[in-house]
């Protein structure tokens, strides 16, 4: 269990959170550029430290330990490589501390810089960089491992490789991470858990699936706000290139360029942005997947604009429309609702 209590002041604004976590798992701290992410995790790892700080780690007080002692590893999103040393210099460097479960090799070849091993630090890109900053991190062995926006440098494909990579690694140590982002599709992918901070405060906390299917906050009125989808993967048809999934039922269908391994459960992304919504089913349209759903709610979260939440079963969509789209199609709760998906993101396994 993580518990943390900690005030700061940075002139127009204040710091004042409170964190209670189960210390398992994935765990985002989720929300805009300069809500105060990045100082939490300075705090935890004692790199910015305060008579009054409060850190209970698994019952331990750290708030008085400096970071050298508190056994809490930090993956800065520059990196922060020993440019004098060569990136084996650097591995063998974080080995020294850690028990052996990973060696530097192994986790060079599993995160994709092997051959830059011989490579001095400094003469590295930003993606690379990253890639050697988080061998560095795991290699340390720390109880607690504190990610700061850790791939930003790397192209989206690099990005969900090592996401995936990431993921395996922390199931293989049971290492708990607290992953800062803004992104919601890596939290989507990566995490289990979510808190949500805004203006230096945590305002929510829950599974990422539960908070972003709700329209009381911020992230409601993020133009990428969405939810994630539990499907079933049943055939992947070939002359199309697509895949037939089906949700609470529903056939859905997505672009699929190859084979997937198997049939099965699988996670999607569907953006609010990408739902048209009509109050019957569309006959002459482009717009093939349909869901019919249930509204539960809805909210303005923009000017001119209004979010609905769908019931689908156990699960919830949304859609993002027009006020005057609204109004036009008389919506209120209880109404059925004919869900048009323009575009699907395909996650993974679920």
């Amino acid at each position: 269990m993580l518990t943390l209590a900690c005030r700061r002041h940075f002139g127009s604004w204040d710091l004042e959170c409170d964190l209670r976590w189960r210390g398992e798992g994935i765990c985002a701290l989720f929300g805009p550029s300069g809500s105060g992410k990045s100082t939490l995790l300075r705090i935890l790892a004692g790199l910015d430290r305060a008579a009054d700080d409060q850190l209970l780690w698994h019952n331990a007080a750290l708030a008085s330990l400096p970071p050298e002692r508190r056994r809490i590893g930090l993956v800065f999103q520059d990196a922060r490589l020993f440019g004098h040393l060569t990136v084996r210099g650097n591995l063998l460097l974080a080995a020294e501390k850690g028990q052996g479960r990973w060696q530097p090799d192994e986790l060079a070849r599993r995160l994709g810089f092997y051959e830059l091993m011989a490579q001095p630090a400094q003469a590295l890109s930003g993606g690379q960089r990253q890639r050697v900053a988080l061998a560095r991190a795991l290699l340390a062995e720390p109880t607690l491992l504190l990610l700061d926006e850790p791939f930003s440098a790397l192209d989206r494909r690099s990005r969900l490789h090592l996401i995936h990579e990431l993921q395996t690694l922390q199931r293989e140590a049971m290492l708990p991470m607290l992953y800062v982002t803004h992104a919601m599709e890596e939290v989507s992918m990566l995490c289990d858990e979510l808190i949500l901070i805004e203006n230096g405060r945590a305002i929510a906390q829950g599974a990422p699936d539960t908070l972003f299917s709700r329209l009381d906050l911020p992230i409601a009125s993020r133009d990428d706000a969405g939810v994630i989808l539990s499907a079933n993967l049943q055939q992947w048809l070939a002359p199309e290139q697509m895949a037939e999934l089906h949700v609470d039922g529903q056939p859905l269908f997505v672009t699929m360029p190859a084979a997937p391994d198997a049939p099965g459960p699988v996670r999607i992304k569907v953006a609010a942005r990408d739902v048209v919504i009509a109050t019957e089913p569309l006959t002459h349209s482009s717009l093939s997947n349909s869901l019919q759903t249930t509204l539960q709610d809805l909210r303005d979260v923009l000017p001119g604009q209004t979010l609905l939440q769908l019931a689908l079963g156990q699960q919830i969509l949304l859609a993002r429309i027009t006020r005057r789209s609204a109004e036009r199609l008389a919506l209120k709760p209880g109404s059925r609702v004919y869900a048009y998906i323009k575009a699907v993101s395909l996650l993974g396994e679920a």
